[in-house]
């Protein structure tokens, strides 16, 4: 899709209507084992003015209309949401402004990520959150600042998060005088029982696509029976199309609650990158086998003793023409070889796993479970998802990052995360490149991760073994964690 088509005038013609996975994840919120936003934690060399950041977030809810609209849920369960206009928008909602207790170091700011995390959203309004940390003192304890954005997955999945950061983010310190300056989308009318009207200028839709919501409701109240089948069958459907367990959950990990605990590692690129290369791999496959190793060193430390570790990971099923909005993923599950010390053998199984899971993956099987999943009461349907979740202990996921000199408001990114949900299972572990480094985001689920410094050392441990591959063949990097 051409980037013209996503930002400002032109993103007014992207889809009003949710797709299957977006809807679902929309009425995931009920469940809060399934509270599911993207949290974008983007350091900056200094403190911006206020008066510019709140500019600048203006500009960019006017380049991304889809900021300034709400999510409706569908009428039906068989329905899809779609997006309105909040015809009452109003930018100082959705930003706030903060200063760190203490010392305002790395922890103290990982618990402020944590609790704008675990904050709800307003459901009458935009589902996204901004806050601008003041005075943050990172690393060497030189002031800085801290950007927290938060957003409902059903918005966006992370590569078009990445995508729309990459496209808004300034290259220069000052603003771009050329920048264009769409102005904020006209709302449509208010739909109520109504399908959405189509963009100013279109014909309006005829009265059989008018009544057809309102005669789905009518016909499911005199034929009960009937949508009673219906539910049968979407259950039956399920039931066929439900993914089996692969391998065995941990016992070390098999605690699930809904407190969820943010943790970051960094590690340079260019190491990651020889290793993965050394053993003919992608960088995803170095980052994952890293990651069991991890798992591996913290079972090792709490006396458990487990061969793999059941693992998903997304996959983009978004083609070159698909509209930059919304969730376009499928997902594979397999089990990663966690008991191989070799660094560089479990890079290749991990690889041959994927490319089978990969290669068995079918989409339309999933566009079936999708529709057969929204055919069903919002319970059942959370209580299948968490379950699909509890079935594996590690999600991990890659997103494009920033490889260029990038500005918010006149203040320069120094490091960007992205901490992904955690949909039922124990880690989440989303890997950002941010230039030349490898920035990974960790959400993990405090039940199943009781000692959250042990796990962050065995990962560190872990990343710097596979590092060393590199190294020993004249490559070099230091690391950081937390």
């Amino acid at each position: 899709m051409r980037p013209s088509r996503a930002f400002g005038v032109g993103a007014w013609r992207l889809p009003q209507r949710m797709n299957t996975l977006d809807t679902l994840m929309w009425r995931c919120r009920a469940d809060p084992r399934l509270h599911s936003p993207l949290v974008c934690l983007i350091l900056l060399d200094r403190t911006p003015d206020w008066e510019c950041w709140a500019a600048t977030h203006d500009w960019v809810t006017r380049m991304l209309p889809r900021l300034r609209q709400r999510a409706v849920a569908p009428l039906l369960p068989s329905g899809l949401g779609r997006w309105e206009t909040d015809p009452g928008f109003d930018l100082g909602r959705h930003l706030w402004r903060t200063r760190l207790p203490g010392p305002g170091g790395r922890r103290q700011l990982l618990d402020l990520v944590q609790m704008v995390t675990a904050t709800p959203f307003d459901e009458g309004r935009p589902p996204w959150d901004s806050v601008l940390v003041e005075d943050v003192r990172w690393e060497d304890g030189a002031p800085g600042a801290a950007w927290i954005l938060k957003v409902h997955h059903c918005v966006s999945d992370g590569p078009t998060l990445g995508f729309w950061l990459t496209r808004v983010l300034g290259r220069t310190a000052e603003p771009d005088p050329d920048r264009p300056q769409p102005p904020p989308m006209p709302p449509r009318p208010p739909a109520g029982l109504l399908r959405p009207i189509g963009l100013p200028g279109a014909p309006l839709p005829g009265p059989a696509a008018l009544v057809r919501p309102a005669r789905e409701v009518w016909r499911a109240a005199r034929r009960p029976r009937r949508t009673v089948m219906e539910t049968i069958r979407a259950v039956r459907t399920i039931g066929e199309l439900m993914p089996r367990r692969v391998g065995e959950p941990s016992a070390l990990l098999e605690n699930r609650g809904t407190a969820r605990r943010p943790a970051v590692l960094s590690m340079p690129l260019d190491p990651m990158r020889a290793a993965a290369r050394l053993a003919q791999c992608s960088v995803n496959d170095a980052f994952i086998a890293a990651l069991l190793g991890g798992f591996r060193h913290y079972h090792e430390r709490h006396g458990a003793v487990m061969d793999s570790l059941s693992i998903a990971m997304p996959i983009s099923l978004r083609r070159a023409d698909s509209p930059r909005t919304g969730n376009r993923f499928g997902g594979i599950r397999f089990t990663g070889p966690m008991a191989e010390p070799d660094p560089r053998a479990r890079m290749v199984a991990v690889r041959d796993s994927i490319a089978a899971a990969s290669a068995a993956f079918a989409p339309g099987g999933l566009d079936v479970l999708l529709n057969a999943l929204n055919r069903l009461p919002t319970p059942v349907v959370t209580d299948l998802v968490a379950r699909l979740g509890n079935s594996y202990d590690l999600q991990a996921s890659q997103v494009a990052g920033i490889y260029r000199p990038s500005y918010m408001a006149g203040a320069a990114v120094t490091d960007a995360y992205c901490f992904g949900p955690v949909p039922g299972c124990a880690v989440m572990a989303l890997l950002l490149v941010h230039r030349d480094k490898c920035s990974i985001a960790f959400t993990l689920d405090s039940a199943a991760v009781t000692d959250t410094d042990s796990f962050m050392r065995s990962m560190d441990t872990a990343f710097h073994e596979v590092m060393e591959t590199a190294r020993n063949a004249g490559g070099t990097g230091a690391r950081e964690k937390s």
